[in-house]
């Protein structure tokens, strides 16, 4: 029997790292959809474009970009255009499903050469510290303004763009989903492993962990982000002056998703030490390292800070502590003592934010 698909044409914004399965979900829903992958910026200096049609990869290559900050994001756009002249008719209606809004630069030469529908899918919130990010928020918030259809990771971010939670068939809160797969892990008693996932940032904790490593050497975390040099000097300080270094794995280098859950399966626990704070991003946010642990089989330690917090309470998914030695140390006990049962909790988890139920219930406004 025919397949019929959900959604007819997509140009759509992915990563190599964890957003949610939003790619593998499209792909399988989606006539033909053009994914443009955006690497990070520290460590690599090209992007990947993908066509897939009916489910299929048909073409994938790389793109050259340039370290130059200017010149990055001038091509980024530039190849924007050139990517949905070329894979894409003017008698097609197009969905672009970004998260940036250089995507928006010059809306009226874009719909003039393609019939194009823009879905801003927003998935952070800067709080405006410095003039810069002042004027970022302007930015995403006069193209939110402009457009029809707009998504936003959580709550916080839907209010601040919106002045209230909206939900509506236009507008609404879409977090990221995860692969509901069972889960077949158990406890070590003897070599209990911690896994850090992400981009490395001063606000992400990983100095209370060290300290608390300091104290308790029968524990180790293997640090899967990367880091500029700078930063990556002073975590090495700092884990040589904790006399650390052998329980701490940090390349500081990517790793894709096949070989981050390669890298997973010695770990048991996945860590997010959020510093607490209103003017730390992630209070607002989704953060893709918890659902990435939540997708790898991983129990959640975590701070107080986002709001999917509440999630992991509700589904006993892992603990919530607070940012100090006793805290950290009382959350890991807990969960090594019940991990069984942290374990089910997680499956709870997954299967209410499984990818595939839980995105086409919300991405409804796009099919054909």
């Amino acid at each position: 029997m025919k397949k019929k698909y959900r959604y007819k044409n997509l140009f759509l914004y992915s990563s190599l790292q964890f957003i949610g399965n939003i790619e593998e979900y499209f792909v399988g829903n989606t006539e033909k959809i053009v994914a443009f992958i955006i690497m990070p910026r520290l460590k690599h200096n090209y992007n990947l474009i993908r066509l897939y049609k009916k489910g299929e990869l048909i073409e994938e290559k790389k793109v050259r970009f340039s370290e130059n900050v200017i010149l990055y994001y001038l091509l980024w756009y530039c190849y924007q255009i050139f990517f949905l002249m070329r894979y894409f008719s003017r008698n097609e209606k197009v969905f672009i499903i970004t998260f940036h809004p250089i995507s928006f630069f010059g809306m009226s030469l874009q719909k003039m050469l393609r019939r194009i529908e823009y879905v801003y899918w927003i998935g952070d919130y800067f709080p405006p510290v410095n003039l810069s990010l002042r004027l970022f928020e302007k930015l995403k918030k006069h193209y939110h303004d402009k457009i029809l259809y707009g998504c936003y990771l959580s709550d916080r971010i839907n209010k601040k763009l919106n002045g209230k939670i909206l939900n509506t068939p236009y507008r609404r809160t879409i977090m990221w989903g995860v692969d509901a797969k069972p889960i077949k892990r158990e406890s070590n008693k003897y070599n209990f492993s911690f896994l850090f996932v992400g981009q490395i940032t001063d606000s992400q904790g990983l100095d209370f962990f060290y300290e608390f490593l300091k104290s308790h050497k029968e524990y180790s975390i293997k640090i899967i982000g990367i880091c500029d040099e700078a930063l990556y000097k002073k975590h090495q300080k700092l884990i040589k002056d904790y006399d650390i270094i052998n329980q701490v794995y940090f390349p500081n280098k990517f790793f894709s998703n096949e070989e981050l859950e390669k890298i997973s399966k010695s770990c048991h626990v996945g860590v997010a030490l959020y510093k607490l704070s209103k003017l730390n991003a992630t209070y607002y946010t989704d953060p893709g390292k918890i659902k990435t642990y939540a997708q790898l089989g991983l129990p959640i330690l975590m701070s107080d800070i986002s709001a999917i917090a509440s999630y992991i309470k509700k589904f006993n998914a892992g603990e919530v502590i607070t940012l100090n030695k006793k805290s950290i140390y009382d959350g890991i006990v807990k969960i090594r003592n019940n991990y069984d049962s942290y374990t089910d909790g997680l499956e709870k988890f997954n299967r209410f934010f499984y990818y595939e139920s839980y995105y086409r219930r919300l991405f409804s406004f796009l099919e054909n």
